[in-house]
């Protein structure tokens, strides 16, 4: 994104927002004074509401496709950076596998196929665990 290497980004067939962390903009070194459409609701899967800090259009990178996604930028996502959902999906013409953790799309060139990390999924539940417990005590 922005020609920076965002890495532990979730892709969410389920979700109908695009969503970044805010720490990732300041990592940028963007100003999120600069974000348009302040203070949108979003609600989660889990009924929780959070409000937006604003959106911002940022160039993402996946394979050699290049697509500007409009983000809602909130504090304290997740233990993800961003997550893609629908909306980027739809516009990559996208084939998301949970089970493979990978996404597959055709481009004029031929398919492309981006893998996860088995790893990072595992680092990135561990840190919602932990943070879920220590919310909880």
């Amino acid at each position: 994104m922005e020609d920076f290497d965002v890495r532990w980004i979730l892709i969410d067939p389920g979700s109908s927002a695009d969503l970044l962390q805010a720490s990732v903009i300041k990592q940028m070194g963007l100003e999120l004074s600069g974000l348009e459409n302040l203070g949108r609701i979003l609600s989660g899967f889990n009924g929780a509401a959070t409000t937006s800090l604003g959106d911002v259009v940022l160039p993402v990178q996946a394979g050699l496709v290049t697509l500007n996604v409009q983000f809602s930028v909130v504090e304290d996502l997740s233990s993800f950076n961003a997550i893609l959902g629908r909306t980027w999906l739809h516009y990559m013409t996208t084939i998301p596998s949970t089970y493979h953790q990978m996404v597959s799309f055709l481009t004029e060139d031929g398919k492309i196929d981006l893998y996860g990390s088995q790893l990072a999924a595992r680092q990135c539940y561990q840190i919602a665990r932990e943070v879920g417990s220590s919310k909880d005590g």
